[in-house]
């Protein structure tokens, strides 16, 4: 079942991409065919295709100024996925300015700041994601094992 389901998946984000890449090459494409190309060659895994999208969205963008943090935070994932951490975490912080409760994008700062080796960074970006949702488990997890680690290496 579990490999039928994966190639259905697969088909679907195929021919999600066609439609969307057709509008695109037909430059019939609005922000939102954009974004919504950029996500599905995410998933697809591919993250420079993805982020040149993603960036049209933004350029078209004509909706809530709030709702770009969505788009910045997967150009951000993308960017994270290709060990780019310092554009990646400029990416977060525009998607948490534009929306401060944004949660996911918090947790994604803090493992983007992780991987810079910026650990109090970290540690900040998942307070704040703690702050608007208590009960984050990643948060929780992420946030305790740094405040460790920061105690043992004496930061």
């Amino acid at each position: 079942f579990l490999v039928v389901r994966q190639v259905l998946v697969r088909r679907e984000l195929e021919e999600a991409a066609k439609d969307l890449g057709e509008r695109v090459r037909a430059e019939a494409a609005s922000a939102e065919d954009y974004f919504e190309l950029g996500v599905v060659l995410l998933r697809k895994r591919l993250y420079t295709a993805a982020i040149a999208n993603l960036r049209k969205a933004l350029e078209g963008w004509e909706g809530e100024e709030q709702d770009k943090a969505q788009v910045h935070n997967a150009i951000g994932f993308a960017l994270f996925q290709q060990q780019k951490y310092a554009p990646a975490i400029d990416e977060y912080v525009q998607a948490t300015s534009l929306q401060p409760g944004y949660i996911t994008a918090w947790n994604n700062l803090g493992d983007a700041y992780e991987k810079a080796d910026r650990l109090k960074d970290a540690l900040s970006a998942y307070e704040e994601a703690l702050a608007y949702a208590p009960g984050n488990k990643v948060a929780n997890e992420r946030a305790q094992f740094l405040r460790d680690r920061i105690k043992l290496l004496r930061l």
